[in-house]
C-alpha cells in the first residue's frame, strides 16, 4: 500500500496549486479538452418550459361557478393528499361515476377558497356506503357541520354551509363514520364519487373530461385545458425569475367569451392581468409577464366568462406554459474522473463559502467554490443521512444507480466510507467497496485519505468515479485534543464576562468540527494534485444531511438545519477563468447525480428525480425553484424557494419564509393560505 503523503507537504501543494506547470497525465489514450486550451462555448438563449400546465392539469382546482372536488377531477389528489399518501383508494366506475373507497374509518379533505368563498351557500356530495345503516358525521374546519344517515347505493346530499359562507383561505372537511366493513382486502366504510362547493346561482353540469386535445378549423389537435364559461382552472404556483405565460385562448363556437388572466397572492387583492374577448373560430394569443411575481407563492388564475355553456370544449385554453429565459449554456468539455465527497452532519448555515458572520472557517472549500461554483439551501430530504445517500445515488423510485450510469466503458467506481448510513445494497454497485467500519478499520477521516491514496495509486490510470462518504464532524471531532481544541480556544469569547448559551456552545463546538472537515478536503485535492489528475477531475463536496443540534423544544426533527446542506462544484474547465460567482440558493441533493452525468457528457435517464446545476451555477444565476419534500415518521416538511412547510401529518402543517427568517422562528400559516396551498401542492410534484 503507498505510504500516505505528511499531511504538512499536502498542505503546501494545495496552497501552490496552479503555481507552476501542470503535470503530464499519467494515462494514456487521447487527449482532454482542458479548459485552457478550449475555453467554455456559450450557445444561444432558448426560453425553456418551467410548468405544462396542460400536463399539471391534474394539480389544478377547478371551478364550475363553485370549486369540485372529486376522484377523476382535477385537484383530487392535492385535497385528499399529503405528498404520496393519502386514505383514499384509486378512483373507479360506480353506479354510472367515478368514486373512490376509503381505507379508514375517517379521513379530512384540506381545500382552498378564492375570493368566491363568501357567495358559497351548500356542499353536495355524492356518497355510497358499504353496507346499510351506516351514518356519518361531517365537520367543517373541525365544527360539526351535519350528521346523517346514508341510504344504500350512491346518493347525492346537500349539507348547508354557515351563513356569509367560507372566508378565503384554507378550509377542512372532515368525515367520521360509523363502522365498517370488509371490501376484499382491506375494511372501508363509505365511497365518496364527488364534492361540490355551491354559490348562490346554482351550479353547472361537469364535463366528462376536463382537459385533452383539441382541434380548431383545420389545425391538428393542441393540448388544451377546456373552460366553457363559467369555469375557472387555478394553479399555485412559484413563477421563477422573469417568467411569463404564453397560452392562445380559443372558442369553436357559439357566442363570443372572455378570457381572463389573474393572480392573487396574500395578503393582495386578486390583480386581473390580462382580459381578452375571443370570437367563435378564432384563437388569441396572451403572452402574460409574470416577472412581478418571481418566487413568491401565488395563485394564478385561468377564467372565462360570458354566457354559460354546458359542452367544455366549447372554449378551450390552447398549450398553456409557464415560461423562464433560459440561461446561456456553457458547452464545457466533458470530465475525465469524479469525485464525489458526501459528509454526514453538514449544515449549509455554517459553512463560509466566501460569506460573512460567525460561521466556520472553511477556507479550502471557500477556494473550490471560488474557483467553481456553489449552492447552499440544497434539499437533504430528510432527518437521517441514510435518505441524503439514497437521493444522490438513486433519485427517485426505480431510478437506475448512479454508479451504474458513470460506470459505462472503462471507466471505473468505488465507494470509500467511514458513515455508518450507506447499507450495503446501496454500496453494491460499486466496482471497489471498502466500508471502514465492516473491515474493522477506525471510521476516521484520515484512514479514509490513505486508502484514497492507495486507490488512485492503483486504479486512477482509468476514468474513474469515487464516492467518498465521511462521518458526522462533530463525531469525528470528539476526544480530539488537536485541531478542534485549538479552534475553539481561539474563537472562544473571553473576559470575566463572557458567558455562552447553549446554542452558542453547540455552534461553536460544530464549528470546529466543520474547519477540521474542511481541512481533509484540501488534502483531496493535493491528493489528485499528486496522482496527476487534478485537472481531469470534477469535484463535488455535499451533505447527506445537515447536523441537529437537538436544541428545539418542538421536538420536530425535520429544520432547516437538518433539510440544508451545501454543495461546492470545482470543475477543471473552469478554473481560473476569473469569473466570481455569486451562491446560488436552493437545489435537491438528487440535482448532484443529474449535474455529474452532464459533466460525463451524459443525460439522465427517465425517472431521475433531479436537474443539471451547472447551467446555472456557472453563470452566476439563481437556480430555478422546484419543489421537494421529505418525511421523518409521522412528521412532514416541503420546501419551494425560500419557503418551508413541516409539520405532523396533515392537519396541523405551518410554513415559514427562510429568505426572511433562516431560522425558521417566526410561523406564518394564518397569515400565508396561498403559501400554504402552494406548499402543500408541491408534495406531489417531485420525490
Amino acid at each position: 500500500m503507498r505510504r500516505w503523503l505528511a499531511p504538512a507537504w499536502i498542505t503546501l501543494l494545495v496552497v501552490i496549486a496552479g503555481c507552476g506547470p501542470d503535470p503530464a497525465p499519467e494515462y494514456e489514450g487521447p487527449p482532454l479538452d482542458a479548459g485552457r486550451e478550449n475555453p467554455p462555448v456559450t450557445l444561444p438563449v432558448v426560453p425553456q418550459v418551467y410548468l405544462d400546465l396542460v400536463a399539471r392539469a391534474d394539480g389544478a382546482h377547478v371551478l364550475r361557478r363553485g370549486p369540485v372536488y372529486g376522484p377523476g377531477v382535477p385537484g383530487w389528489l392535492r385535497v385528499s393528499q399529503l405528498a404520496d399518501r393519502g386514505p383514499w383508494g384509486p378512483g373507479k366506475p360506480m353506479d354510472g361515476r367515478t368514486g373512490a373507497w376509503l381505507d379508514s374509518i375517517g379521513a379530512t379533505l384540506h381545500f382552498p377558497v378564492g375570493a368566491e368563498g363568501p357567495d358559497l351557500t351548500a356542499v353536495e356530495l355524492w356518497l355510497r356506503p358499504i353496507a346499510n345503516g351506516q351514518r356519518v358525521s361531517v365537520f367543517l374546519n373541525e365544527e360539526p357541520l351535519k350528521t346523517f344517515p346514508v341510504s344504500p347505493g350512491m346518493h347525492r346530499y346537500r349539507l348547508e354551509l354557515p351563513e356569509g359562507g367560507l372566508s378565503p383561505g384554507e378550509h377542512s372537511l372532515r368525515f367520521w363514520f360509523r363502522f365498517t366493513r370488509w371490501r376484499g382486502k382491506g375494511r372501508t366504510p363509505a365511497a365518496l364519487a364527488g364534492l361540490r362547493l355551491v354559490p348562490k346561482e346554482g351550479d353547472l353540469p361537469l364535463p366528462a373530461s376536463w382537459y385533452g386535445p383539441l382541434s380548431l378549423g383545420d389545425k391538428p389537435p393542441r393540448p388544451a385545458l377546456f373552460a366553457a364559461p363559467p369555469t375557472v382552472w387555478r394553479y399555485h404556483l412559484l413563477p421563477p425569475t422573469g417568467a411569463r405565460l404564453f397560452a392562445r385562448a380559443a372558442v369553436v363556437e357559439g357566442p363570443p367569451v372572455e378570457f381572463v388572466v389573474r393572480i392573487e397572492e396574500d395578503g393582495q387583492p386578486p390583480a386581473e392581468l390580462t382580459r381578452v374577448t375571443v370570437q367563435p373560430g378564432v384563437e388569441a394569443e396572451l403572452d402574460v409577464p409574470l416577472a412581478a411575481y418571481a418566487e413568491r407563492p401565488v395563485r394564478l388564475e385561468l377564467a372565462t366568462e360570458g354566457p354559460g355553456a354546458e359542452a367544455m370544449a366549447r372554449a378551450a385554453w390552447l398549450e398553456p406554459q409557464i415560461l423562464r429565459p433560459g440561461l446561456p449554456r456553457t458547452r464545457l468539455p466533458p470530465v475525465r474522473n469524479v469525485v464525489l465527497w458526501v459528509v454526514d452532519g453538514l449544515r449549509a448555515d455554517r459553512v463560509r463559502l466566501g460569506r460573512g458572520g460567525e460561521r466556520a472557517a472553511t477556507p479550502n472549500l471557500d477556494l473550490l467554490a471560488a474557483e467553481g461554483a456553489a449552492a447552499v439551501g440544497v434539499w437533504s430530504g430528510g432527518a437521517e443521512p441514510a435518505e441524503g445517500h439514497r437521493r444522490l445515488l438513486m433519485a427517485g423510485d426505480g431510478a437506475a444507480h448512479l454508479a451504474d450510469l458513470v460506470g459505462q466503458g472503462e471507466r471505473r467506481t468505488g465507494l470509500l466510507t467511514a458513515s455508518s448510513a450507506i447499507d450495503p445494497a446501496l454500496a453494491a454497485p460499486f466496482n471497489t467497496r471498502l466500508d471502514l467500519r465492516r473491515a474493522g478499520e477506525p471510521a476516521q477521516t484520515s484512514v479514509i485519505m490513505r486508502e484514497l491514496d492507495a486507490w488512485l495509486d492503483a486504479r486512477g490510470r482509468s476514468p474513474f468515479f469515487l464516492y467518498v462518504a465521511t462521518e458526522d464532524p462533530m463525531k469525528q471531532a470528539e476526544g480530539d485534543e488537536g485541531y478542534p481544541a485549538a479552534y475553539l480556544r481561539r474563537r472562544r469569547p473571553h473576559g470575566p464576562t463572557a458567558v455562552l448559551s447553549d446554542e452558542a456552545r453547540a455552534m461553536l463546538k460544530y464549528d470546529a468540527a466543520v474547519s477540521t472537515a474542511d481541512y481533509w478536503i484540501g488534502q483531496l485535492i493535493a491528493l489528485l494534485e499528486v496522482h496527476g489528475v487534478r485537472d481531469d477531475t470534477l469535484v463535488i463536496v455535499t451533505g447527506s444531511v445537515g447536523h441537529d443540534f437537538g436544541l428545539a423544544e418542538d421536538g420536530q426533527g425535520l429544520r432547516p438545519g437538518v433539510l440544508q446542506v451545501p454543495a461546492v462544484v470545482w470543475h477543471p474547465g473552469l478554473r481560473g477563468d476569473g469569473r466570481p460567482r455569486p451562491l446560488s440558493d436552493g437545489g435537491d441533493l438528487a440535482d448532484v447525480g443529474a449535474t455529474i452525468l452532464a459533466a460525463l457528457g451524459q443525460r439522465a435517464p427517465e425517472g431521475w428525480g433531479g436537474v443539471d446545476m451547472a447551467t446555472a451555477l456557472f453563470n452566476g444565476r439563481p437556480l430555478p425553484p422546484h419543489p421537494s419534500h421529505a418525511r421523518s415518521g409521522n412528521q412532514v416538511a416541503a420546501r419551494f424557494g425560500h419557503w418551508l412547510l413541516r409539520g405532523p401529518g396533515s392537519r396541523d402543517l405551518r410554513i415559514w419564509n427562510l429568505r426572511e427568517d433562516p431560522a425558521a422562528r417566526e410561523e406564518l400559516s394564518g397569515q400565508r393560505p396561498i403559501a400554504l396551498r402552494t406548499l402543500r401542492d408541491s408534495m406531489q410534484d417531485r420525490p
